[in-house]
């Protein structure tokens, strides 16, 4: 009798569901994703009327904790990796000159260069000290990550080659490139996230910088941050094709059709709630859920700044003293990244000189204007282990902490 109840709800509202899915499916446009869950959830709500239980567990309204930055008073600690390749055939010739830029701006934001407090591992021909092999690139991760305590500032700044591997349940690993990844192999995305991430205690704060390929997911993060209103919207349009896709339509249908429709209203019920909370949890904080399996595992605070999606690529450029600006003896080759990150944090010096300051998400947003305007095809990205504020001003020194006085 409840499904019967069910199947009058899915024929007077199957032109408007089924003909929105159906766009989904194939990526005709939509009038606007809220409407697509806002006529789902209507269904749910009315079998829910007619007795049909449990399809609505869930809260409607987004909750959002207000958070404040708390300075950090611990010791400060930093790793960084160029990794050139030299003489072999995935040669580049930026990753040792992307280190050196950055060890001046860490400088200037707290990160001292003695030996006690930084770390270099470089690929160059001048260079007497480690090189990125994967053994010495795992030592020197255990030397970053050893002992942190809450109150601890570190960093991670990685140039170089990213990889992909199949993974085992389908998908695939996003991954480091050592200098002998062809004998030792690569560092995966899970590695990483077990013997760094999930190591840090709370009130520890890691900032990784990975100007690498496919390096949004070489951490295995559970958040990224996708933004302003427009590209939230993009984002959950394509997540949405995603779940459509899994969907076995044409059983449902043909097993509606046959007389049973709960085949049916079970996985449009599905697709709706799934998009609706996933609207509900981007609307509040500009982070949607990338590696739900991680999500809440690591208890310090891990944010990254990466070089591009996981499904693209990231440029090595000849010349970035005429592409981006930067002056010095370094050397002409670096990474678009690296670049980018060095001179949007110069001029938010100049801006802090002037009493202004930078945002996390402006600091993101030139950096994906300043690429794209060059021409670069990849889009930086900000993924972290928890959900945190990106409206304040950017630092590699603070973590978030509840805001008591808006509560």
């Amino acid at each position: 009798q409840v499904f019967a109840q069910v199947n009058q709800v899915i024929q007077s509202q199957k032109e408007s569901v089924m003909g929105k899915v159906c766009s989904v499916l194939s990526g005709r446009p939509m009038a606007n994703l809220e409407e697509v869950v806002t006529v789902v959830k209507a269904m749910e709500h009315q079998a829910e009327e007619a007795g049909l239980p449990g399809l609505l567990n869930r809260s409607l309204t987004p909750s959002h904790t207000a958070v404040k930055q708390q300075a950090l008073t611990g010791r400060r600690r930093s790793l960084l990796m160029g990794c050139n390749y030299l003489n072999t055939s995935n040669e580049l010739h930026g990753c040792a000159n992307d280190v050196r830029r950055m060890i001046p701006v860490l400088k200037k934001m707290g990160f001292a260069s003695d030996d006690a407090n930084q770390m270099l591992l470089l690929d160059e021909e001048t260079w007497e000290g480690p090189k990125p092999t994967k053994a010495n690139m795992l030592e020197a991760l255990e030397w970053l990550v050893a002992d942190a305590q809450p109150g601890d500032a570190l960093l991670l700044h990685y140039s170089g080659h990213g990889g992909r591997e199949p993974a085992e349940g389908g998908g695939y690993h996003e991954t480091l490139v050592p200098l002998d990844f062809e004998t030792a192999g690569m560092l995966r995305d899970t590695e990483l996230f077990e013997k760094v991430v999930k190591r840090l205690p709370h009130g520890c704060r890691l900032t990784c910088i990975l100007d690498s390929c496919h390096s949004a997911g070489a951490l295995n993060l559970p958040y990224i941050f996708v933004g302003t209103e427009d590209q939230l919207k993009k984002a959950m349009a394509g997540e949405v094709v995603r779940m459509a896709m899994e969907v076995r339509w044409k059983s449902d249908l043909e097993k509606w059709a046959a007389g049973s429709s709960k085949e049916l209203f079970s996985d449009v019920g599905s697709l709706g709630k799934n998009a609706w909370q996933m609207y509900q949890d981007g609307s509040a904080t500009g982070f949607v859920m990338d590696e739900a399996e991680n999500q809440g595992l690591a208890v310090g605070e891990v944010v990254a700044i990466s070089g591009c999606r996981s499904d693209q690529t990231s440029a090595d450029v000849a010349d970035v003293e005429t592409s981006f600006g930067l002056s010095g003896t370094i050397g002409s080759a670096g990474g678009a990244l690296t670049s980018a990150l060095v001179e949007a944090l110069e001029r938010m010096e100049v801006m802090e000189g002037s009493g202004s300051e930078i945002t996390y998400a402006d600091l993101l947003e030139q950096m994906r204007q300043e690429l794209a305007k060059k021409g670069f095809a990849q889009v930086p990205q900000f993924v972290s282990s928890l959900l945190v504020e990106l409206k304040q001003p950017f630092r590699l020194d603070t973590i978030w902490v509840e805001d008591e006085s808006e509560q």
